[in-house]
């Protein structure tokens, strides 16, 4: 599958102590919020925190590529956007995006090549239907 589908948005303050002196949003920060937006659209699609302990599997990025396109200052405010795409057994892409709220201006695009591991078998986990048509697959 070749396409991106849902998409799930994510909220999230700007923080001073996540900026520079200069106040801009540091660019590790630009990846914790990558980050969060993954795990909340994980949850929103019934995969949560929780539910993922109980099964023993996780998140893991095989590989990702960030195109920084514009700053983001305190104190703005910033939406997440993810959706998962090019599902192939147990490997897919999620694509981001970082807006600022104020504007609407795409401050950094990402792609990365993800697996769900199972911790128990030490191998990567096949997604089950109930999560491939919560990311809008089937």
């Amino acid at each position: 599958m070749n396409s991106q589908l849902k998409e799930f948005t994510y909220e999230i303050p700007v923080l001073w102590s996540q900026c520079d002196p200069n106040g801009h949003l540091n660019v590790g920060n630009f990846q914790v919020f990558l980050h969060e937006g993954r795990m909340v659209a994980l949850e929103e699609a019934g995969y949560s925190y929780e539910k993922m302990r109980e099964e023993n599997i996780g998140p893991m990025i095989l590989r990702s590529e960030t195109d920084y396109k514009a700053e983001i200052r305190y104190p703005e405010g910033v939406i997440v956007v993810t959706s998962f795409g090019e599902l192939k057994g147990s490997r897919c892409k999620i694509f981001q995006k970082l807006i600022r709220k104020s504007d609407g201006k795409i401050a950094c695009e990402s792609v990365s090549d993800c697996i769900l591991f199972d911790f128990s078998k030490k191998r990567p986990w096949k997604y089950p239907d109930s999560l491939l048509v919560a990311f809008g697959a089937k």
